[in-house]
């Protein structure tokens, strides 16, 4: 059976186009636009106008785009932008209105579940993993082996702390050092709980654009292709450096890194910074990339 699963997140809109042959997910295609439907959250606490025309157009040409594949089956979900948004509900009935389709509300815990599951499984990972996920506007975590022990869902994202913290470009040291801060705050409850129970090894797994960025830029690859970075390695050395040459350069000198799509340029500095605070304060020494995340996850749940 073919299906398609449609993301509105944070930061952009992502399609995924898929075979599913007894329970296995097969990517027949996969596209994503930058629409940045939370920058409005975190000045105001709503969905800005521009913001909701672009994903809206979006979801349509998404929607067309999985017909034509021969789609039988068509999932849309939206996360922490229109989950904070006071405009969310309005937000969604246009969309109902205007695309055709029932959007689901996913509530964070939900977030941090399929992503777990679709990763996991994508990677085929023995033992005990910990999945985090960075998006635009919150961070999820998740700990497990066969069923999740441990979750959190938190308040920072790659388009929400450029916002909040990153105000300069390249962005001045006291930014930086507040952003650390209050990473280190939002995590100190599950850096307990999860210290508490890391009696084994865990397998730590990052999905989301931040960490398919690292991937891509380590490997300098000048064009993007999921393959070359679904199950590649990060060495906590090398986030660190990365982080630190990422943060020293403004948007138009972030541009010409190789792997760095120019539309992520703006933000990839606070995802940066909020992926090296997770993998410093919870002592992980590298991380796995996964391309395969909640939209993986609610095909083999659904």
């Amino acid at each position: 059976m073919k299906a398609a699963v449609i993301d509105l997140g944070s930061n952009s809109v992502r399609l995924l186009v898929a075979e599913i042959e007894k329970g296995k997910i097969n990517p027949v295609f996969k596209d994503l636009v930058t629409t940045r439907l939370g920058e409005g959250v975190v000045k105001n606490g709503m969905l800005g106008r521009d913001s909701i025309e672009k994903t809206v157009s979006a979801v349509e040409a998404f929607k067309n785009k999985a017909m034509a594949f021969g789609c039988q089956r068509i999932i849309a979900f939206a996360t922490s932008a229109v989950r904070e948004a006071k405009n969310g509900g309005e937000f969604m009935e246009e969309l109902r209105q205007r695309a055709g389709l029932e959007v689901r509300l996913l509530s964070g815990r939900e977030e941090a579940k399929l992503s777990f599951i679709g990763a996991k499984e994508s990677l085929k990972v023995e033992g005990r993993a910990l999945v985090i996920d960075i998006g635009g506007g919150s961070t999820e975590l998740a700990l497990g082996e066969r069923e999740i022990e441990l979750e959190e869902s938190l308040p920072m994202g790659a388009v929400r702390w450029t916002k909040q913290f990153l105000k300069s470009d390249p962005p001045k040291s006291e930014e930086i050092a507040a952003l650390q801060m209050e990473a280190r705050t939002l995590l100190s409850g599950f850096e307990k709980s999860f210290e508490n129970m890391k009696a084994e090894r865990v397998t730590a797994i990052g999905v989301g654009g931040t960490f398919t960025t690292f991937s891509a830029i380590f490997h300098k690859l000048e064009e993007y292709h999921w393959s070359k970075v679904h199950g590649s390695t990060l060495e906590f050395e090398a986030v660190e450096e990365m982080t630190k040459n990422l943060c020293g350069l403004d948007s138009s000198e972030r541009k010409k890194i190789p792997g760095l799509a120019p539309e992520r340029a703006d933000i990839i500095a606070a995802g940066a910074l909020i992926a090296l605070e997770i993998m410093r304060f919870l002592g992980l020494k590298s991380i796995i990339v996964s391309e395969a995340d909640l939209m993986e996850g609610i095909l083999l749940t659904n």
